[in-house]
């Protein structure tokens, strides 16, 4: 059932551009993060005045299933026109020195269109957030850990590398007055360094603008090396 859904979600993906549709459900937070092995919860917001169903699971960064690490639950329920409905989620994953990453996935199931004689679009849009596994002994220390971000110059542009143990959202990096879009650092994983081709020219700071943990954006200017 979950890829006959998705299969509907990339057919109407490549008409979202030609549609005015908007998703019915929606999330009460842009992430979740789980403190060790305990659990924690989200709302799904149902903002139509239909019923829709829900079902619900998670993955890791391969897009795999991580078995019992991590579980949601209920896996499909069902939300009434303007109601809010609740996703646990429970942590048994192995405690590690680092920020463990999944992702929760949400998918509609509108209601059945009635036959009219004529053709119809029904949506199903599908939501997906990072779900963090953040080590009880790694909570103190969080805050704008991103300020520990090294940036040196390379050859082809800039090294950027994060000590730390915990997963950043970078969503831009200012550079000599121009602002650079970067995937490569819109997750970038603990303990590791991935380099950009940004040109560095005579600019000795970058400015960059990262998400918190709930979602609001924040910068941190670093020094090039």
């Amino acid at each position: 059932m979950r890829k006959q859904i998705t299969s509907l979600s990339l057919a109407i993906g490549l008409l979202v551009g030609m549609t005015q549709a908007q998703a019915a459900l929606s999330l009460g937070n842009t992430r979740v993060i789980i403190d060790g092995q305990s659990s924690n919860s989200i709302e799904v917001i149902n903002s139509s005045t239909s019923r829709y169903g829900v079902q619900s699971w998670v993955e890791d960064s391969a897009g795999k299933d991580p078995g019992k690490a991590l579980v949601v639950t209920p896996s499909f329920q069902a939300i009434e026109g303007k109601q809010k409905a609740v996703l646990r989620l429970l942590s048994f994953a192995p405690l590690q020195n680092k920020e463990l990453l999944y992702y929760l996935n949400v998918q509609e199931i509108p209601p059945k269109v009635a036959d009219t004689g004529r053709s119809q679009l029904s949506m199903a849009v599908r939501t997906k957030i990072k779900v963090l596994i953040r080590p009880t002994a790694l909570k103190e220390n969080r805050k704008q850990a991103e300020e520990k971000i090294t940036i040196a110059k390379t050859a082809n542009g800039l090294r950027f590398a994060n000590p730390t143990p915990y997963y950043f959202a970078v969503t831009t990096v200012a550079v000599g007055g121009k602002n650079y879009t970067k995937t490569a650092v819109g997750t970038f994983a603990p303990m590791s360094n991935v380099e950009l081709k940004i040109p560095a020219g005579g600019a000795s700071s970058a400015t960059l603008s990262y998400l918190d943990d709930f979602g609001a954006t924040r910068t941190a200017n670093i020094a090039i090396q």
